[in-house]
Parts: structure tokens; C-alpha cells; sequence
């Protein structure tokens, strides 16, 4: 099955932290780590590691980072014939603050990532043409996920979403998805009704009206919960020691791509992506967190998780 991710990629500035600074607060004693991430590369490795052959198209700036993703990519077994090398802008940048609990606040300076526009894309159509699943994020232009999804739509591929950073959705956009998936924060804003613990359903149902065919939401610690036409679905969390959980999110939506490329979404797509993403969050930084499919394994054999499945 060959699955096509289109996003960003960045270099991560780290600092480890005892706890995240409040406003005009200097958090000293902190530990500077400087990896590769971006929603989209992360996803992009997520997928090449467990398992599924992978096509990133993604924008890289006008210095030394691009040739360091480059290889990186390449030696993740990604086909990288897609990249576009932008002349004008520096690579993303990604500034993290990760405190000893494993919480984290991030910013991001874009770069070369807001240059992907449908145009430069778009040349690139005979290999989405050929995809089975499309998966995107938000950290690109708004107007090329919409143009690549309606293009993927119409064409009978599936479209996996996740809309991180949060932003709006208008309905087209929205009609195109197959997999629609976001944490807590990103499904109240996208459906305008706020997260009280309780109303997931209210909330997926909300996000199902505006067009959205299967709702994902991840929960964190606690799991993740799924709804469509034909059923709801929610699975616990594991008990893990998180250290860090910059790349959960991405570790997820690249897990469930593989497992819903070739055997459509279930509960058991969905409890592979929650084991991956488990996994992610004891570890540091985004790509050095992502699990592999034999270490999906092992966790499985050791928490006794029976899947009926093997990617």
C-alpha cells in the first residue's frame, strides 16, 4: 500500500525544563537539544518505520538543515523525489519547551514550510494519483490541503487529516475527509463548542455534521475515542512514563494511516496507533520518540494486547 504524506518539515530547538515558564518567567538549569520534526516529517517517518512504503512532499529552505532532512529521509526509507528546495526562505523552525512532566508548549516559524503552495504540489500529481491514502496537517498553506484533498476526493483516495495547528474548516474541505483527526484542544475549536470531559460524542457529532466521515479524537493518557454512521468507540490508555510528548500526536495519525491503508478503520487500527503513540511519549525530541514496528511488537507481547492482525 503506498501512502503520499504532504506537509512540513522543521528543525526542533529543545529545551528539557523543570517546568514551563509562565509569562516573563526565565526557567533556568535547562538542557538544549536540536533535532528534526515538523508534523509532516514526523508522520512521514511514523509511516516508513512501521512498516508502509511512504512519499513525502514537503519544502525545505535555503540552508545546511535541507541536506541534514534530505539524508535523514532517505536513510528512513521515505522516497524523497517530491521535496521542493525553496530558494528564498530558511527551513521551519520549531522552538520546544519540554518540562519534566512531559507536557510541552511550542512555536513555530514556519519558512520554507508556507511555500508548499497547490501550485508547486500539484506538479506532483501522478504520485497522489497513485497513493492509496493522502495524509496532511496544517503547518502548510490552508489552500493546498484543501486543493490536494478535493483532487484525492474525487479521485476515490482516502484522506487522513489531522489539523494541527488548530484552524478552521469550511465544509468543502471538510466533505473530503475520510479520517478526520485531532486531540481535545483542536476538536473544540474546530467545532465551536468547548471540552468539558463529558461531551465527546456532542463534540465528534458536531464535527461529523460539518462533513467529517469517521471522527478521531486523542485523548492523551487517556486514550482515544472514534465515532462514525456505524459506531463509537473508545479505548483506554496505557500507563506509561512520559517524558516527552512533542511527537504523540504524529506518532498516531502515522500508525493509523498504515494500519487503515490496508485494512480499513476499526478498533484495531485504532489500538495499534494508541500503542505507537505510547510508546512515543516515553522517549525525547519528535523523530528519535517514534517506535518501530518491531518495537510495536514487543510492547504488545509485554502488555499482553492481542490484535488479529500483523503489518
Amino acid at each position: 500500500m503506498k501512502i503520499v504524506v504532504i506537509g512540513s518539515s522543521n528543525i526542533d530547538m529543545v529545551a528539557q525544563v523543570s517546568h514551563l515558564p509562565a509569562p516573563g518567567e526565565t526557567v533556568g538549569d535547562a538542557c538544549f537539544m536540536q533535532l528534526l520534526g515538523g508534523k509532516g516529517a514526523n508522520q512521514a517517518v511514523a509511516v516508513a518505520r512501521l512498516g508502509a512504503s511512504v512519499t513525502f512532499i514537503t519544502s525545505l529552505g535555503n540552508d545546511m538543515y535541507a541536506d541534514i532532512l534530505k539524508k535523514q529521509f532517505e536513510k528512513e526509507g521515505i522516497i524523497t523525489d517530491y521535496i521542493v528546495d525553496d530558494e528564498c526562505h530558511p527551513t521551519g523552525t520549531a522552538l520546544i519547551f519540554v518540562a519534566d512532566s512531559g507536557e510541552n508548549c511550542i512555536a513555530v516559524a514556519p519558512g520554507a514550510n508556507y511555500s508548499l503552495l497547490p501550485d508547486a504540489v500539484m506538479r506532483f500529481e501522478k504520485v497522489i494519483d497513485e497513493a492509496d491514502m493522502i495524509v496532511m496537517q496544517a503547518e502548510i498553506p490552508y489552500e493546498t490541503v484543501k486543493e490536494v484533498a478535493l483532487l484525492a476526493n474525487e479521485r476515490g483516495k482516502k484522506v487522513l487529516l489531522n489539523p494541527a495547528p488548530a484552524c478552521p474548516i469550511d465544509r468543502e474541505l471538510m466533505n473530503s475527509v475520510d479520517l478526520l483527526v485531532v486531540n481535545e484542544v483542536e476538536a473544540s475549536f474546530i467545532s465551536n463548542m468547548s471540552y468539558t470531559g463529558d461531551n465527546l460524542d456532542e463534540i465528534a457529532t458536531a464535527l461529523m455534521e460539518l462533513g467529517a466521515r469517521n471522527v478521531i479524537i486523542t485523548l492523551g493518557s487517556c486514550g482515544v475515542y472514534m465515532k462514525n454512521k456505524k459506531e463509537t468507540v473508545r479505548i483506554s490508555g496505557y500507563k506509561v512514563n512520559a517524558v516527552d510528548t512533542t511527537a504523540a500526536g504524529d506518532t498516531f495519525c502515522g500508525a493509523l494511516a498504515v494500519a487503515c491503508s490496508q485494512r480499513g478503520l476499526d478498533r484495531e487500527a485504532l489500538e495499534f496507533a494508541n500503542v505507537a503513540a505510547a510508546i512515543a511519549v516515553t522517549r525525547m525530541g519528535a523523530q528519535p520518540s517514534i517506535p518501530t514496528l518491531e518495537e510495536v511488537g514487543r510492547f504488545r507481547l509485554e502488555r499482553e494486547i492481542s490484535l488479529s492482525f500483523n503489518l
